[in-house]
């Protein structure tokens, strides 16, 4: 007996699994990345830092900035050797 829905479900299970993980994927990074590099900008202007975890994780869920949480926690380094 051939069941021609179960080709869609498992192609749906799938493309979910991935979806999720590339989601979950950001969120982590943000959660860790997101706080350092916008925390150590606003310990050098003099505020005290603010942002947790759960707020870079929410940052990493933006489409196109989530991502961004990488090169801006590198140039955050790079230049707080400089700047410090």
């Amino acid at each position: 007996m051939k069941r021609p829905w179960m080709k869609f479900i498992s192609g749906s299970i799938i493309s979910l699994c991935m979806a999720t993980l590339m989601f979950g994927v950001n969120a982590v990074i943000g959660a860790l990345l997101w706080p350092y590099a916008i925390n150590s900008w606003l310990v050098f202007l003099g505020k005290p830092a603010s942002i947790v975890w759960w707020q870079g994780a929410l940052i990493g869920f933006v489409p196109y900035v989530g991502p961004l949480s990488i090169p801006a926690a590198a140039i955050t380094f790079i230049l707080m050797l400089f700047l410090v």
